[in-house]
């Protein structure tokens, strides 16, 4: 399922695509350790897998936005436990937890505007 969606994605990062890599370390792992349990609870899916149907973004955004959109002390918070978290768990320098934080809203908000479905997916290699 995860290697037919990925088909289906367009080839060049943009508005609707977003793609977070670690050396050793989850990107999703970090997310939801920076959000805690009860932010986690927000996203839709399952420990950054999804597969949402155009309906189902629209359902799930509300509370996606609840989860990631951050007063700037609980953005700072959570920047800071990514950023530990891809510290101790991987070899990632640089890695950009801003972009962590802001993307996967980024991404459904443009799914929601144009009437698409949404996926994500965790792959370790």
């Amino acid at each position: 399922m995860r290697d037919a969606s990925m088909s289906l994605m367009p080839e060049t990062e943009g508005a609707g695509l977003f793609v977070a890599v670690a050396h050793k370390a989850s990107p999703a792992a970090a997310l939801c350790y920076g959000l805690g349990a009860e932010g986690t609870a927000m996203l839709p899916g399952w420990f950054g897998d999804f597969l949402l149907s155009a309906d189902d973004v629209i359902t799930a955004l509300p509370r996606a936005e609840e989860a990631l959109s951050l007063s700037s002390t609980r953005r700072s918070e959570v920047f800071s436990r990514i950023t530990s978290w891809i510290a101790a768990m991987g070899d990632a320098p640089g890695f950009d937890a801003a972009e962590l934080i802001d993307a996967p809203l980024r991404a459904l908000r443009f799914a929601a505007e144009t009437g698409s479905g949404a996926a994500a997916f965790s792959r370790w290699h």
